[in-house]
């Protein structure tokens, strides 16, 4: 099983053997809507925290979803990675100055990223 963006679709079907390895199924991006804040009132209830962060509530739930493009796989990071630096400083529950402090760059814009060009 391979997931990936539109680059892994290429380099599948660069060659016709690669191609005959894998079935391709298109995986939409989450939608903002009502299943959107399922998922994060999902991972919320599995997080450690201490306190209630109300990811699904407007303000947390459109943040995230910026930044994750819709992503299933930023949607998590984001959601842990916020988790442990709220359990770091103490605060037991996900903020936006929590997020905020991530500086999470979204996958459309890490291909410009200062990083990228530095490593060119």
């Amino acid at each position: 099983m391979l997931i990936g963006e539109v680059a892994i679709y290429d380099f599948i079907n660069a060659t016709s053997e690669m191609a005959s390895r894998f079935d391709l199924i298109a995986v939409p991006r989450w939608q903002y809507d009502e299943t959107y804040l399922m998922l994060l009132d999902s991972l919320e209830a599995a997080l450690p925290l201490a306190r209630s962060s109300d990811l699904s509530n407007q303000p947390l739930a459109r943040l995230i979803y910026s930044l994750s493009e819709g992503l299933i796989g930023e949607i998590v990071a984001i959601v842990t990675k916020a988790a442990v630096a709220a359990t770091r400083s103490g605060s037991e529950r996900i903020t936006k100055a929590t997020l905020d402090e991530l500086r999470h760059v979204p996958i459309s814009q890490r291909r410009n990223s200062a990083l990228r060009e530095s490593l060119l």
